[in-house]
C-alpha cells in the first residue's frame, strides 16, 4: 500500500510541474454496474457517484485523481475472521473508493477516444451486528486494516479497471471493468478467497 502512495504522488508531482495548462476540470461521475462473485447470492445492480479532478494533458495522456461511493444492494455470503473466530457474513455492500487513474487518448477517424486504466484502494463496509466488538484485533502485518464504525465492519483492497470513454462537449459516456481480489493481503480476516468482477456504464459531466 505504500508503493501505491509512492507511485501515485510522483505521477501528481510531475504532472503539476511538466504541464500549466488551463484545461483542469473537476468530474462528476455517475455510474451503475453489476458485481459478479461466487460469494454474491442475490444480486442486484449498484449505484456510484463520484468525483475526480482532471489534470492537463500531456504527451498524449493525462492523470485523474478521485474516488467514489458505491451502494450495491446484492447480498455477499462469506466467511470473516477475527481473533481466531470466524463469522459468517450475510450484507449489502458500501464501498468507498479512492485512487487514479492514467487516461490516454487516440481517435477513430475523427472520435476522440479515451483508455482509462485505474487503481484504487477498495474499502468494503457491511454489516457486522454478529461480530463482537472487543478485543479489538492486532494487525497481523503493517499493510492490514481494521476499522470498526459501530455494528459496521470494513475490509480494504485494491481494484483495477479498465474502460473507454468518449465526450460530446461536457457530457461523457463510458464502459469500464473491474477485478478486485479479496485476501490479497489477509490471511485470516479472509479465510476463503474470492474475487468480483464487475461490468458498469458511466455518465462523466465536467465542471
Amino acid at each position: 500500500m505504500k508503493l501505491l502512495f509512492m507511485v501515485l504522488g510522483f505521477i501528481l508531482i510531475n504532472a503539476q510541474n511538466e504541464t500549466k495548462t488551463k484545461d483542469s476540470k473537476m468530474i462528476i461521475e455517475l455510474s451503475s454496474s453489476n458485481d459478479y462473485s461466487s460469494k454474491i447470492s442475490k444480486q442486484f445492480p449498484a449505484f456510484t457517484v463520484g468525483v475526480w479532478y482532471r489534470y492537463p494533458k500531456f504527451d498524449g495522456a493525462r492523470l485523474e485523481l478521485g474516488g467514489n461511493f458505491k451502494f450495491n444492494p446484492s447480498v455477499f455470503e462469506f466467511t470473516y475472521g477475527k481473533e481466531g473466530n470466524n463469522y459468517e457474513v450475510k450484507s449489502k455492500g458500501y464501498f468507498l473508493n479512492f485512487g487514479g487513474r492514467l487516461v490516454k487518448e487516440f481517435r477513430i477517424k475523427k472520435q476522440r477516444i479515451e483508455w482509462i486504466s485505474e487503481l484504487e484502494i477498495s474499502n468494503f463496509f457491511f454489516d457486522g451486528k454478529r461480530i463482537p466488538d472487543d478485543p479489538f484485533p492486532k494487525p497481523e502485518n503493517e499493510n492490514t486494516i481494521y476499522t470498526k464504525i459501530g455494528d459496521v465492519e470494513s475490509i480494504s483492497t485494491l481494484q483495477l479497471g479498465q474502460g473507454l470513454r468518449i465526450w460530446r462537449k461536457n457530457i461523457g459516456f463510458g464502459i469500464k471493468t473491474n477485478f478486485t481480489p479479496y485476501r490479497l493481503w489477509y490471511k485470516t480476516t479472509i479465510p476463503n478467497q474470492f474475487n468480483v468482477f464487475s461490468g458498469e456504464a458511466t455518465i462523466s459531466i465536467k465542471l
